[in-house]
């Protein structure tokens, strides 16, 4: 009788363990699941950011392709720097350089969203006047 109390005891104990280590394989793969959501949240955030940046410096270089085209620009001589600023309603901003190195002239965005940067460039010549 001793020894069948002893294997029922056993039993329980086994039971009691069995259930807390399924409950810990559960709750480690519920903490994996929630790490990779987070980083895929926190990806989609930068890649939206980095977007809007990108739209700000392309806004910058249009912006400049149209000073030079349609509104008579004169380009100077030399390199100048943030030659066109600007802020756009989403809160992201560009500012816009020049490097000249006639006839090739370079028009180079960045465009800013909160932490974010992103740069694009355009190049063309012009007459000689």
């Amino acid at each position: 009788m001793k020894n069948y109390i002893k294997k029922i005891n056993n039993k329980s104990g086994t039971a009691l363990l069995l259930t807390l280590l399924i409950l810990t394989s559960i709750l480690v793969v519920a903490l994996g699941a929630a790490s990779l959501i987070t980083a895929g949240i926190t990806i989609g955030r930068t890649q939206a950011q980095s977007t809007k940046a990108f739209f700000a410096a392309e806004a910058g270089a249009e912006q400049a392709l149209w000073e030079v085209r349609k509104n008579s620009y004169s380009i100077p001589g030399a390199d100048t720097d943030d030659i066109f600023l600007g802020s756009l309603s989403n809160s992201s901003s560009y500012a816009v350089d020049l490097a000249v190195s006639l006839p090739q002239v370079t028009f180079t965005s960045t465009g800013s969203f909160r932490q974010v940067k992103r740069s694009i460039a355009v190049d063309f010549e012009v007459d000689n006047p």
